[in-house]
């Protein structure tokens, strides 16, 4: 990973939310309707949003750097399967009849960070278009739309998330593995 593509995934979660926020207004100026909690539990105005937006835009921003410009995990058994390899991205050793699936020991930080980067840059995306999405339906007055979020809205949006978060571990996962794949065979051709 390098500069370029952190920049770019920058860029995009920004633009984002700045769509977003755009909608929001068009749609509620006054934060009425506003579906955010954190302006709903504690009654914010713009002012208040928009520095809430900011200091959570700039932790997922810091945090997806360790996912970017991570180090690459060195000393890997050559024989890893996928179920192992997770194993060992969190725990460092190879996984043994004794111990649970996700046991922490051991954890290098710099791992769960770059973790959670990715999966905070995911989630942030994923939430931008739910409510860029949500924040057009509300705006062309869909009414079908209004129908089922006003029936099944809260729940609707917490199974979206969870399985976004699902599929943003598997993906992770996926692509670490393959890395590690990749780098199996270039060892092994270069012996």
């Amino acid at each position: 990973m390098n500069n370029k593509q952190y920049v770019t995934a920058i860029t995009y979660i920004i633009l984002l939310r700045i769509l977003d926020l755009g909608l929001t207004f068009i749609y509620t100026p006054n934060l009425k309707y506003e579906w955010n909690p954190v302006v709903s539990v504690f009654n914010y105005s713009w002012i208040g949003m928009l520095i809430t937006q900011i200091l959570i835009i700039s932790f997922i921003l810091v945090v997806m750097s360790f996912y970017f410009f991570k180090k690459p995990i060195i000393n890997l058994p050559n024989d890893l399967s996928f179920k192992e390899y997770i194993y060992y991205y969190f725990h460092n050793e190879k996984r043994t009849k004794k111990r649970k699936y996700l046991k922490p020991t051991r954890q290098t930080l710099n791992r769960v960070l770059a973790y959670n980067g990715f999966i905070l840059m995911t989630l942030a995306i994923s939430i931008s278009y739910l409510a860029i999405i949500n924040n057009l339906m509300v705006i062309n007055k869909v009414k079908s739309y209004s129908n089922f979020i006003g029936q099944y809205g809260n729940s609707f949006y917490i199974s979206i998330l969870i399985i976004v978060a699902i599929l943003s571990f598997i993906l992770f996962f996926t692509i670490e593995y393959k890395s590690y794949r990749k780098n199996l065979v270039k060892v092994y051709f270069n012996d």
